[in-house]
């Protein structure tokens, strides 16, 4: 039976780079692979019809908590929509809600998980949830966190940011997990992304990973956004693709906002070199 590769990551931590690297290299083709397409490329593990598949009713009428339940038979059915192992895109937490996992383990082949320096986390992250830099520090530390879908009432269960991490990390659910941080892909792109490429063994050509590098660059997300927008893109933003950089939560908050990130996860950031 074909598996799941998870592509797991906070929200806001690289989890769409990753996905049109991906697309880019795998696809292969000479010019970058459009936006609009990666939802095609990599699935979602909120994706209503996999949970119509398996409710006894419309999916219209389904309660927050019963997609919960349906979770583990929703997941059977994405790990066989394709005939080979493919890639799946998910910012649920790994763990237990009301009984019921929420990663089934039997259809998961292995993960990639994107972790970010939560403070370069936050100014993204409040942009995307339309609230300010503290409302979204607090939605962060927060262990109930959870999203919903808006037309379909599919519920994400996130938590914190630091329990997120360990989460997928730690290794308590045995699914090989290649961890890589935000900003080596940054800083380092063909390295960073080249390493991925091996730990999931993939067939490794320098030329293709410099072309997908390029293909997957923030400007070229930002130019196709700009000339055609972007499907994932809340009403509310005015971009999806910001600046995809790295320090600009040093930059723009407050000792006082810092402090608070650093007592609510600081094992976690010093565990990755986000505090010293």
């Amino acid at each position: 039976m074909p598996r799941i590769v998870w592509l797991a990551s906070y929200p806001k931590s690289g989890n769409t780079w990753m996905r049109a690297f991906l697309a880019n290299y795998l696809i292969g083709q000479q010019g970058p692979v459009s936006i609009e397409d990666l939802r095609a490329f990599s699935l979602s593990d909120v994706r209503p019809r996999f949970y119509a598949e398996v409710l006894s009713k419309s999916v219209q009428d389904m309660t927050a908590e019963e997609s919960v339940a349906l979770r583990p038979q929703a997941q059977q059915r994405l790990a066989a929509a394709r005939e080979h192992d493919h890639f799946v895109k998910t910012h649920s937490r790994f763990g237990m809600l009301n009984g019921t996992p929420l990663i089934e383990r039997s259809v998961s082949a292995g993960a990639v998980y994107i972790i970010r320096n939560p403070a370069d986390i936050v100014p993204s992250f409040a942009s995307h949830m339309g609230v300010d830099a503290d409302a979204a520090i607090e939605i962060m530390a927060d262990r109930d966190h959870a999203t919903v879908e808006a037309d379909v009432k599919i519920l994400t269960h996130i938590g914190r940011w630091g329990e997120h991490a360990e989460s997928w990390i730690d290794g308590s659910h045995s699914l090989p997990v290649c961890v890589v941080r935000y900003e080596d892909l940054y800083a380092n792109p063909e390295k960073a992304f080249g390493q991925v490429l091996k730990v999931l063994g993939l067939p490794f050509d320098p030329e293709r990973l410099t072309r997908s590098v390029r293909h997957s660059s923030f400007e070229e997300l930002r130019r196709q956004e700009e000339e055609k927008g972007f499907s994932e893109r809340p009403p509310h933003m005015q971009r999806f693709f910001r600046s995809g950089g790295s320090g600009e939560g040093q930059r723009s908050l407050s000792e006082q906002q810092l402090g608070r990130l650093a007592r609510d996860h600081g094992p976690v950031m010093k565990r990755f070199g986000y505090l010293s």
